[in-house]
């Protein structure tokens, strides 16, 4: 990236901003039950998968995770989704982030983290030039080794494996 372009840096520094937009973007949407914000976070088949759940298939499943009892739940007494800021490889039009997300909760002693998972954020350049995810892939970071092995592979590019 030494010798590029001023150009090539400068969309390369955009496509940056605009990947950090999605994936924090969608911690937002999620707890303000935005299925609709939710949804342009994801191409058409975009898929989020959990490690200790069944994986949200399809932009329309993963919007309705906005209805789901469960998450109303969290919302109800109080919750936040927040990713750390990202390590992003940008290839082309596909990219990659690497990050920890958590979920906070609020309970009887103020807030805790409910969940702290590793993430893998799989991105694809659209026709209009938005970012939006192709594959989210999480494991909680609670002693099994897939998500520490998944934090490490954050300088492989888009097209190692999910």
């Amino acid at each position: 990236m030494e010798n590029a372009s001023v150009e090539a840096r400068l969309r390369r520094l955009e496509d940056q901003i605009a990947i950090y937009q999605v994936v924090c973007g969608y911690g937002y949407s999620v707890d303000g039950l935005n299925g609709e914000s939710v949804g342009q976070c994801y191409v058409e088949d975009g898929v989020y998968a959990v490690g200790d759940m069944p994986a949200f298939e399809g932009r329309q499943r993963i919007a309705d995770i906005t209805k789901d009892k469960g998450h109303l739940s969290l919302v109800a007494k109080g919750c936040a989704h927040v990713s750390t800021l990202p390590h992003v490889v940008i290839e082309g039009d596909r990219a990659v982030a690497t990050c920890h997300t958590q979920v906070m909760l609020n309970g009887e002693d103020g807030f805790f983290i409910m969940r702290l998972s590793a993430s893998r954020i799989q991105l694809a350049r659209q026709p209009d030039g938005a970012w939006q995810i192709v594959h989210r892939q999480n494991y909680l970071l609670d002693g099994n080794p897939a998500g520490s092995a998944l934090l490490g592979r954050l300088r492989e590019g888009p097209q190692a494996a999910a």
